[in-house]
């Protein structure tokens, strides 16, 4: 804590005590041990006692601090925060005759020239009274040492509460002024200040416009079929949206967009064509089923099939490490031709998923889609790499001629 003392010629003027304190909740390891094993005389010859008049204060209210001695003394208070930094609080400029005597109970403010204010943040603060028959002549020595820890423990952010408590415990206290002195501690946590969360933002629509050629494709916003095209889709909520346009015997276009702008976004969707053969007619779809690929069901899924004398097999494979999936694969193979990689869906980056995005590839003579209908990325603890939680994929196979 650094104490801060204002000065002023006739109004009270305030001692602000700044609890700089790390962010430890009150509910933490520190505040399972008995801290007044921090600092004590093993053998005090005489009493000492101080404590505050609420065991919890937010940042802004007045700080009350009480303390006794059984023997009439010199006091010394100050404050320790949570990182180790030592304020000496009294006596002050507002303050200096700190004798007290014994059986008597003393407040802090003791006038009206100053006060005690709680500055925060959140966190436990301690109070350490000191109590020598004699005055201090160094009394920057005695903060600096139990700044430093060669009076009292150092307080190191650096280790955790436990470890600190552990090690504070097993100190015992020698000061240079001999065993004739006394001293006590007071805690109190420190709440933070309670702020309302921001209103949510207003939610903002655009509007899509979307044409194909050729027309009376189907589109789908988000796996939801709007209506064929030329189509305009009206309230879409402004972030990221998913488009699928189909049309029967054409490549499916799919992509992401942004919609960020009240005025129309606008999307011109050119379908490729299927190679066909006139020999057969319409397609006939010869497997349509979804797949969960997730740790430990990571494949090979393989998916075989035959029509009028051809074969074909599809293989779904994933990467998996440390219970997550690194990468995940599709290939073809048809009339021993193959196998052919039409798919690759990584964590992040080109090759992310998205719901609805579709990988599709035609070997002669079957066709083969696979669509995202779900999937979950995780960041890995350790090195914040990201992975393939799971994926759930629907698998369609189509023959569509010689």
């Amino acid at each position: 804590m650094s104490t801060k003392i204002k000065r002023c010629s006739l109004l009270a003027v305030s001692l602000i005590m700044v609890m700089v304190v790390s962010m430890i909740s009150s509910e933490s390891a520190l505040a399972e041990y008995d801290v007044k094993s921090i600092i004590i005389n093993p053998n005090p010859p005489y009493q000492t006692s101080i404590w505050t008049d609420k065991s919890q204060y937010n940042p802004g209210e007045r700080l009350n601090v009480y303390f006794r001695t059984s023997k009439d003394a010199y006091i010394y208070i100050f404050d320790i925060d949570t990182v180790g930094n030592v304020s000496l609080i009294f006596p002050n400029i507002y303050s200096e005759y700190n004798y007290k005597r014994a059986g008597q109970t003393y407040s802090l403010p003791d006038n009206s020239r100053y006060n005690l204010t709680i500055g925060g943040p959140a966190g436990v603060e301690q109070l350490v009274l000191i109590a020598t028959p004699s005055q201090i002549r160094d009394v920057e020595w005695l903060r600096r040492s139990l700044e430093q820890g060669s009076f009292g423990p150092q307080l190191n952010v650096n280790i955790s509460a436990d470890r600190f408590m552990f090690e504070v415990k097993s100190i015992s206290i020698t000061p240079n002024f001999g065993q004739d002195w006394s001293s006590a501690v007071a805690t109190f946590t420190v709440g933070s200040v309670v702020t309302p969360p921001p209103p949510p933002p207003s939610v903002k629509y655009g509007t899509l416009s979307i044409t194909s050629k050729p027309s009376g494709a189907t589109v789908f916003l988000d796996g939801v079929d709007q209506g064929t095209t030329p189509l305009t889709i009206t309230g879409v909520s402004y972030g990221v949206h998913d488009i699928a346009i189909m049309k029967k015997n054409y490549y499916t276009y799919s992509r992401q967009i942004t919609v960020n702008s009240p005025n129309p976004y606008r999307i011109d969707a050119t379908l490729v064509k299927l190679p066909t053969s006139s020999d057969w007619g319409d397609e006939v779809q010869l497997v349509n089923k979804s797949m969960l690929v997730k740790w430990p069901q990571t494949g090979p899924f393989t998916e075989t099939f035959t029509f009028r004398g051809s074969t074909g097999k599809v293989v779904i494979n994933a990467d998996p490490i440390l219970g997550m999936l690194s990468r995940v694969t599709g290939s073809i193979t048809a009339n021993a031709v193959g196998p052919v990689e039409f798919m690759q869906i990584n964590p992040s980056g080109p090759d992310a998923p998205w719901p609805g995005r579709v990988y599709e590839r035609i070997q002669y003579p079957f066709r083969v889609r696979v669509t995202v209908e779900d999937y979950s990325i995780t960041t890995g603890l350790v090195f914040g790499i990201e992975y393939i939680d799971y994926v759930r994929l629907r698998l369609e196979i189509w023959h569509i001629g010689n």
